[in-house]
């Protein structure tokens, strides 16, 4: 092992373990073994809350979902200004000091994992199905771990170019001993469906594991069912949908609820959550003083009777604009994300599949079983297919409702739905006075974000990004 690697590799589990808050209840133990030998360690680095915490803020920051005031805009922060150069689709994004939470943290959270599939089988104590499924385990965060990269450094996948196009360094073991090229989109999405297969073919991985944030194989099949939608593989991914919903199937009903969707307590306690996902802003608010707000498209989509919206947003315009709720952590203002795989998203995966071949009925139904669940009974109404609007249409809108600041999917929609002219769209970025301050065309090289000057020093072998 290179010494500089093994510093990065001692630092990561170092940083792993001295910020680990244990989601079951157990106080985190300072003298956790950094050399996992034992089947009970290996179980201990799986028990970690943060694992389930990634941060994918900017991912959302491209999408059509958000708005950035004019108040941040004009700041001249250049300490943060990688979140106004995300926004704007800026030519340049970041600084030379700059480093980049998503990539880092990433392949931060993908080590430990890595170690683990090294080493479980040989492992101290536990018994074979034991370590079979903190391996699957492994192997499904580790799949979520590189879906979210491959399709934000990435190209969307096509089937007749993910052979050529880059997506991200596909680092399989903590002992590498070279820098890593990017690897192709199809060798990173080869390496999702091995991974999610093995969990899925492993008989003792059980439906759920012991918390949301160990997976089992509903989490499996739903990470399948979402990365074969990427892949617009709509049979694959019905199958993968209808083999999470078998197992779960439950709705959470806002209304009778309070419903909050954003510490990992609250997805513990959400009937519909497959496996949890969550990310506690406070960087951005205390920099700027500021929350961010729901673009008019998206708030116009929700309209302020969906309790999506009533959950999520102020429910007083501010210039226009619904601000994103401020949450206190700590007695720290903060804004918390909700990226969790769910019950809701598989019902979407399977509308949009069976729309797309056809049973448009069947589709719609689903979709009115969902938002039976996120309207108060006296402001419900059914959809219904009418001219010039068929299911499929009907499906993007509520997945749009049900998904947005979801660390990236609806940019990752934005990617794939661009290649259909029926969906394509140019997007446009406008202040308080409605003056247009950005655009981005459909399929623009500025929907992939681009690696950090660091990244690129520290690894002369990964290749930029153009925008």
């Amino acid at each position: 092992m290179k010494p500089t690697f093994r510093l990065i590799l001692v630092i990561s589990l170092v940083l792993l373990v001295s910020s680990c808050k244990k989601f079951l209840n157990v106080r985190p133990d300072n003298t956790t073994n950094l050399n996992p030998r034992t089947v009970s360690d290996f179980e201990e680095i799986l028990n970690n809350s943060n694992l389930a915490t990634p941060n994918y803020m900017l991912a959302d920051f491209a999408s059509d979902d958000v708005y950035l005031s004019d108040y941040v805009m004009n700041s001249g922060n250049t300490t943060m200004a990688y979140y106004m150069n995300t926004y704007a689709w800026a030519p340049m994004v970041w600084q030379p000091s700059d480093d980049d939470a998503m990539y880092n943290g990433t392949y931060k959270l993908i080590l430990p994992m890595n170690i683990i599939l090294d080493n479980i089988e040989k492992a101290d104590g536990g018994t074979g199905e034991q370590k079979a499924i903190i391996k699957a385990q492994a192997c499904i965060n580790r799949a979520y771990y590189y879906l979210q990269l491959a399709n934000i450094y990435g190209p969307d996948y096509q089937s007749a170019s993910a052979g050529q196009d880059l997506a991200v360094p596909l680092v399989l073991h903590p002992d590498a001993t070279e820098q890593p090229r990017r690897k192709t989109v199809k060798e990173v999405y080869d390496q999702i469906l091995t991974d999610l297969q093995l969990a899925i073919n492993t008989p003792s991985l059980p439906d759920f594991g012991v918390d949301v944030i160990h997976p089992g194989k509903a989490a499996a099949y739903a990470m399948l069912a979402r990365t074969y939608l990427l892949m617009s593989d709509y049979e694959k991914a019905l199958a993968a949908a209808d083999g999470a919903l078998k197992i779960k199937s439950v709705l959470l009903n806002y209304e009778s609820t309070a419903y909050k969707p954003f510490t990992l307590r609250d997805q513990e306690e959400n009937p519909e959550v497959l496996l949890a996902r969550v990310y506690i802003d406070q960087s951005y608010v205390r920099q700027f003083n500021d929350a961010i707000y729901a673009s008019v498209s998206l708030s116009d989509l929700l309209g302020t009777k969906d309790l999506r919206f009533v959950a999520n947003f102020e429910t007083w315009p501010t210039k226009n604009h619904f601000r994103y709720e401020q949450y206190s952590d700590n007695n720290i203002p903060s804004m918390q994300f909700n990226y969790s795989l769910t019950v809701a998203e598989m019902m979407l995966i399977k509308a949009e599949c069976l729309a797309r071949k056809g049973a448009g009925e069947s589709s719609v139904a689903l979709l009115n079983q969902l938002r039976q669940s996120r309207f108060k009974k006296a402001d419900y109404t059914p959809l219904t297919v009418s001219p010039g609007e068929d299911a499929l249409t009907l499906v993007l809108k509520e997945r749009r409702r049900e998904l947005f600041f979801h660390g990236g999917l609806r940019l990752f929609d934005l990617k794939r739905l661009n290649r259909d002219p029926r969906f394509k769209q140019d997007l446009t970025r406008v202040n308080s006075k409605d003056s247009v301050i950005a655009t981005l065309p459909a399929l623009s090289p500025r929907y992939l974000m681009p690696f950090t000057p660091k990244v690129i020093a520290n690894n002369p072998a990964i290749i930029q990004n153009q925008r």
